[in-house]
């Protein structure tokens, strides 16, 4: 009978921690992040790495391409997704905000080395 209640007990404790580790994971979402945590805001770069924001033209067309490409309007992180591919068919890619700037600016880097300024240029 001791026998008998030893494997119980090695049994019950394995399963305690089985479920103390599988609980870890979900509130973490198996990631390390916390459950419920906002994800990062996805958003739209430009391949050239211009902006709208002081081109009203640029702006312009990036409303009729999002328009063409998000019919719905929705701006979460899925619709955003799920628009990808029709974007950057348009010349956008999609990335967290927090490195949209570095994005642009490695876009303007590489738009100047492919098309350097010409001297003598009128």
């Amino acid at each position: 009978m001791r026998l008998s209640q030893a494997r119980h007990f090695i049994a019950a404790a394995f399963v305690l921690a089985a479920a103390t580790g599988l609980s870890a994971c979900a509130s973490t979402g198996g990631g390390g992040a916390p459950m419920g945590a906002p994800e990062e805001q996805l958003v739209w770069v430009r391949t050239d790495g211009q902006s709208g924001k002081a081109n009203p033209a640029l702006a312009d067309q990036f409303v009729q391409d999002r328009a063409t490409c998000m019919p719905g309007g929705a701006a979460n992180n899925a619709a955003l997704q799920a628009a990808a591919p029709c974007m950057q068919a348009r010349g956008y890619v999609l990335v967290p905000a927090s490195q949209a700037e570095a994005t642009a600016a490695r876009f303007r880097a590489q738009t100047a080395q492919r098309f350097p300024p010409t001297s003598g240029a009128h």
